[in-house]
C-alpha cells in the first residue's frame, strides 16, 4: 500500500489528442466562410484534414512523439487534390470538401493506428476537410447547394503533420509538429 493518498505511476491520467493536416492559408480562406455559418466548431480548431481521430492514450507526450515521428520521417510531402463537396448523412451530420483517392495519405492513416496501438474507428478512411456540421438532415442539400458552386478545384502539399490536443477551452492546439522530410 502506497503511502501517497494518490498513486499516481499506477493509474496514469488518459490524456486525449488527434493527428491532422492543417490546411494552409489559401485553403483555409476558401472554407472559413462556409465554417463560420455552417460549422458551429470552426473557432475551436483551425481547418484541417484529419489523419487520427480523438483518442485517449496513457502514453506520455515524448513518447506519442516517437512513434508519430518513426512515420512521418520516412514521408515526402504530399500532394493533396480537393475535388468536390461530399457529406457522411445520414450516418454523421458532416459536410465536406472531398479529396483526390490519396495512397499515401490512406497508408499514412493506417499505419498511424497501428503504431499507437490504437484501434482504427473507421475501416474505411475518407480524407476530407469538414465544411459544415450539426446540419438537420432536411437542410443537408441546401447547405451543400450554397457550397458547392464557391468551392474550386484546388491543391496543396502537406508538409507536416501536427499532435493536437484540447485546452480547457475546448479548442485544439498543436503541441508537436512533425516535418515530411523523409525519402518514401
Amino acid at each position: 500500500m502506497s503511502i501517497y493518498p494518490f498513486d499516481t505511476f499506477k493509474d496514469r491520467r488518459h490524456s486525449k489528442y488527434a493527428v491532422i493536416i492543417i490546411v494552409p492559408k489559401k485553403i483555409e480562406d476558401i472554407i472559413m466562410p462556409f465554417r463560420e455559418r455552417f460549422d458551429p466548431l470552426y473557432n475551436l480548431v483551425p481547418g484541417h484534414l484529419k489523419l487520427m481521430f480523438p483518442f485517449e492514450t496513457t502514453l506520455s507526450l515524448d513518447n506519442l512523439s516517437v512513434r508519430i515521428k518513426m512515420e512521418t520521417d520516412k514521408l515526402k510531402p504530399i500532394e493533396i487534390k480537393l475535388e468536390s463537396i461530399n457529406d457522411f448523412y445520414p450516418k454523421a451530420p458532416v459536410i465536406f470538401w472531398e479529396l483526390r483517392e490519396n495512397k499515401k495519405l490512406c497508408e499514412l492513416y493506417y499505419k498511424l493506428y497501428s503504431r499507437l496501438d490504437i484501434p482504427i474507428p473507421y475501416k474505411h478512411y475518407v480524407p476530407h476537410i469538414t465544411i459544415a456540421r450539426e446540419i438537420s438532415n432536411h437542410r443537408v442539400e441546401t447547405v451543400k447547394d450554397n457550397i458547392v458552386s464557391y468551392l474550386p478545384r484546388e491543391k496543396f502539399t502537406a508538409m507536416s503533420l501536427d499532435l493536437v490536443t484540447p485546452l480547457m477551452n475546448e479548442k485544439w492546439v498543436s503541441v508537436r509538429n512533425f516535418p515530411f522530410k523523409g525519402t518514401g
